[in-house]
């Protein structure tokens, strides 16, 4: 695998969506080359404190209401 293969599939193969046969060639590439490992470790950690830091918030009822009635084809469709 190359540099620039391994950078076109780094947030799939973070995220656990690549094939396996992939993910094969792609670690071998970075234990073989460090510019690599440093990207997928940045790229990991990365991900990493998005998912502990973000989030969901629910908006309260009234402010959904308001957006919902603003929205010309969602009047009349308040609670989905």
């Amino acid at each position: 695998m190359k540099c620039s293969s391994v950078q076109e599939v780094i947030f799939l193969y973070t995220d656990n969506e690549l094939e396996e046969e992939i993910c094969v060639s792609l670690r071998r590439h970075v234990e073989l080359c460090p510019e690599c490992a440093r990207e997928v470790a940045y790229k990991e950690r990365l991900l990493q404190l998005l998912r502990q830091r973000c989030t969901r918030a629910t908006a309260p009822s009234r402010l959904r209401r308001r957006i919902l009635t603003s929205l010309p084809h969602r009047r009349g469709q308040l609670f989905e």
